[in-house]
């Protein structure tokens, strides 16, 4: 019954917002994480973080060419955000917990004391 509510469209609009609204919680996720120290959230630095947030947008608002014609309503754009905001969030754990695996495994080992 809730998804009779949603009318996607045939146009790649719902396509273009959902990576607008991933690519962009993962770079606000990335500067969150540098600003509070959030070693279980952070894969990157806070300048990537950025660049992902403004890309999104960028990229966003040159390629919908649909962006003023009349499209998705605001349930279709809550749902989409929703969806993006589940899969970014254990996305962003996955990738902290690589590289933070990744940064231990390169770590130099200490020399053991002779005796």
């Amino acid at each position: 019954m809730f998804f009779d509510l949603l009318h996607l469209g045939d146009g790649k609009q719902a396509l273009n917002y959902f990576f607008l609204c991933f690519f962009a919680i993962l770079g606000a996720l990335q500067l969150v994480a540098a600003k509070y120290h959030r070693r279980d959230l952070l894969w990157t630095n806070s300048a990537i973080g950025a660049f992902l947030i403004v890309a999104s947008f960028m990229w966003f608002f040159v390629t919908d060419q649909e962006i003023f014609i009349p499209g998705l309503a605001g349930g279709e754009l809550f749902t989409i955000f929703i969806v993006a905001f589940i899969l970014a969030t254990p996305i962003t754990r996955a990738l902290a917990w690589l590289v933070q695996s990744k940064r231990v495994t390169q770590l130099p080992r200490e020399k053991e004391p002779t005796a």
